[in-house]
């Protein structure tokens, strides 16, 4: 429900009183409502803003004198601020008068030209794209939109009007990106948006491409990829590992100036986006028509240029994915390790604390940790490098492990489950292997063991993740599995003391 009554009164702009005549709608950024003018008749939109989501005094300072510079801004292809209250009326709180535009959003009519299967008409296409860079190039005077999607671009008569910014930053900071589900702009991030750089108004160059994409071709260019709209981390890495695919491939018409200018607008890096006025120059002579004196050898040229290029895009593209894959494995599998080692501690704190003839101490090493028993003996701990496998042992899928044992003793490997898809962390177990045959000697020099290992025994890294694999087959050896790791430890620890 509406939380402002219809006819309530305002004061806009030139200090008019205005009475509230509809609710037009509830947006990320709050409630909207049309207003019109007592004496004038102007008809204004109304938009209640959210400072009630911020939590800080300084922030909400700051959206209302982001609202008032928006207010400097004079531009036809930009939704006009006409007025700013900072909360004078107590049931409303601040407000913001706006032009009122009739004609809809753009994403209203790329819905509408979608289900009628029509494209926009290319010469109308580059029309709309000239008012979109337009009127961001007077924002961007200013400040940052962050938020450029077709739903903030609205349409009177056939003149496209942005709107809405001066507001997304902060709704950003007090939702969080990543745990917010019902935000549309997720889908039009700029990379640096994502990673927490230092925005620019390349962001906005960033964001506007993927328009212009969707503009020419109904459809928003990493759907294509057929991606979960759904799911914000999916979003994250379509813009940080993902090409914008070549607009010229979903639609044969347009020129390769386009195709170029797009593929530009959405680069990964900021410095490698063109800036507003050099948008405006090539949509303004995009060459949709071939001229007489064009020779098609440089026209193949330019194709295989842009052809090279974006294939090294790609592989660099997909080398930073693989790469920052690696970054968050080895992540995950740090803290997945070090948590197992605190789950140790009480076993180690029980000990000292009951006994009176030494204690047990701790020592690190480049292959894992000693814990030094004061029978001289020692129970040592150390991790592989993590490797995914499609080796499954129960519910769980191994990916990682470690070895387990006494000094001079029995030994065993740890192996890390990854149980579900969103298990990050994995879980823990021990796997003990024993030989089945009656002469053990007949294995020495294989698979690591010697005459002596004593049984039962754990895997090197060498022979690790190759024998892991055979734990549901008829095999030379026997597994069995441990699932607490604890108790595993503890056992160590007295048959170390013996």
């Amino acid at each position: 429900m509406p939380s402002v009554p219809i006819g309530q009164k305002i004061i806009g702009p030139q200090g008019e009183p205005y009475t509230i005549t509809d609710f037009l709608g509830r947006g990320a950024f709050g409630e909207v409502y049309r207003a019109s003018g007592e004496s004038t008749g102007v008809v204004i939109a109304v938009k209640l803003l959210p400072v009630g989501q911020l939590d800080e005094e300084s922030r909400r300072i700051a959206l209302l004198n982001e609202i008032k510079a928006a207010k400097q801004i004079d531009h036809p292809n930009v939704v006009k601020v006409l007025h700013v209250d900072e909360g004078t009326i107590l049931d409303l709180g601040p407000f913001a008068c706006m032009e009122y535009v009739s004609g809809g959003t753009l994403a209203r009519l790329l819905r509408g030209q979608n289900q009628a299967d029509c494209q926009i008409p290319l010469r109308r296409a580059i029309e709309m794209m000239i008012d979109i860079a337009q009127g961001m190039r007077a924002i961007n005077e200013k400040l940052i939109h962050r938020d450029v999607k077709p739903d903030n671009i609205l349409i009177e008569n056939k003149t496209l009007k942005i709107g809405d910014f001066g507001i997304s930053k902060f709704i950003d900071e007090s939702t969080r990106l990543h745990t917010f589900k019902g935000g549309q702009h997720v889908a039009y991030m700029a990379p640096e948006g994502w990673v927490n750089d230092k925005n620019t108004y390349k962001l906005d160059v960033y964001s506007a491409g993927l328009v212009f994409f969707e503009i020419l071709t109904l459809k928003h260019p990493f759907l294509l990829k057929g991606k979960d709209p759904g799911t914000p981390q999916e979003w994250e890495k379509v813009h940080l590992y993902e090409m914008c695919p070549d607009v010229g491939s979903q639609r044969k018409d347009v020129p390769i100036s386009l195709s170029q200018l797009i593929q530009r607008m959405a680069a990964k890096r900021p410095q490698s986006r063109p800036d507003w006025q050099e948008v405006i120059d090539i949509l303004s002579n995009p060459t949709i028509e071939p001229t007489a004196n064009r020779n098609v050898a440089i026209s193949e040229a330019v194709s295989s240029a842009v052809a090279k290029q974006q294939e090294r895009e790609r592989k660099n593209l997909e080398s930073a994915r693989k790469e920052k894959e690696l970054e968050n494995q080895r992540l995950t599998y740090r803290y997945s390790w070090e948590s197992l080692l605190e789950r140790f501690l009480p076993a180690v704190e029980q000990f000292n604390q009951e006994c009176q003839f030494g204690k047990i101490t701790v020592a690190e090493d480049v292959g894992g940790r000693f814990y030094n028993l004061p029978t001289d003996g020692s129970v040592w701990v150390h991790p592989f490098a993590p490797i995914r496998t499609e080796v499954k042992i129960g519910t769980g899928v191994v990916i990682g492990g470690g070895w387990i044992g006494l000094r001079d003793g029995r030994s065993a490997n740890l192996v890390l489950l990854k149980e579900s898809h969103d298990d990050l962390y994995g879980r823990w177990v021990v796997c003990e292997a024993t030989l089945t045959a009656a002469d053990p000697s007949r294995f020495f020099g294989r698979l690591g063991i010697t005459e002596k290992t004593i049984q039962p025994f754990g895997f090197n890294y060498e022979h690790y993740y190759e024998e892991i694999q055979h734990i549901h087959s008829a095999h030379v050896l026997n597994y069995h599995l441990i699932d607490n790791v604890e108790d595993y430890f503890a056992a160590l620890v007295a048959e170390g003391c013996k």
